[in-house]
């Protein structure tokens, strides 16, 4: 049975997109080491990359020792990332958010960076002995299932819709595939959720510290809804 209460979190993932920044490596790290010293106590990569390099590449990363962190910063966009490990025993995303907003509000403020997008990506994962027959036959007609669906080894459903959430014009994928996870090799229902605004409207939007908190807020409770509704308890 697959349902919202049997998928646990894998990793959540808050990106802003910068098209204007005033980029100083050493601003930066004395910004957020001082600021998140306790978070970011791991290894810190800043390695010298040349000015004409793409600016989606990472000019500096940061983690956490306990690997349940990292902070990519690239000149375009910035993306933190807090994985699951073996010793978490649940998952508290108000915290999550919030952190994540003070390490994006740190930057901003010392980048003086305008930020043009936003994005918010959970994946969870469900243990599952054939999560490629459970996902089709959860999502399948019968006659699907035993037709052409029968033996199968992997399975996949992707789906995306373009609308207005709360005054964001957003993108909003759902992706349920199979995977195995490298650590074990066990087989895993994936479900990968990514909210962002629309990258059209890069060069021409400018987001205040209040709407990316408010993004982050509504963002998250939009994909608890259409989990409910993919993985119901009903179903």
């Amino acid at each position: 049975m697959v349902n919202i209460d049997n998928l646990k979190i894998a990793s959540f993932q808050v990106s802003i997109f910068t098209p204007v920044v005033l980029f100083s490596k050493s601003k930066i790290l004395e910004r957020l080491i001082g600021s998140f010293a306790d978070s970011f106590d791991g290894d810190i990569v800043a390695i010298p990359i040349p000015k004409d390099a793409p600016k989606e590449i990472p000019r500096i990363t940061l983690h956490s020792a306990d690997e349940k962190l990292r902070l990519d910063i690239a000149e375009s966009r910035v993306n933190l990332f807090r994985y699951r490990k073996d010793d978490d025993v649940g998952t508290d995303t108000s915290q999550i958010l919030d952190f994540s907003f003070r390490v994006m509000k740190e930057y901003k403020d010392c980048t003086q960076s305008v930020i043009g997008r936003l994005a918010l990506v959970v994946v969870r994962f469900l243990k599952n002995e054939k999560p490629a027959s459970t996902l089709a036959s959860y999502f399948c007609r019968e006659r699907f299932t035993k037709e052409l669906f029968d033996q199968i080894h992997d399975f996949e459903i992707h789906s995306h819709k373009k609308y207005t959430l709360r005054k964001f014009n957003v993108n909003s994928w759902v992706r349920c595939q199979t995977g195995r996870p490298a650590k074990d090799n066990q087989p895993i229902i994936l479900v990968t959720q990514d909210i962002n605004t629309f990258a059209e409207e890069l060069e021409t939007t400018d987001f205040s510290l209040e709407q990316v908190k408010a993004f982050l807020q509504v963002a998250h409770r939009e994909q608890e809804q259409i989990l409910c509704q993919y993985f119901s308890k009903k179903k």
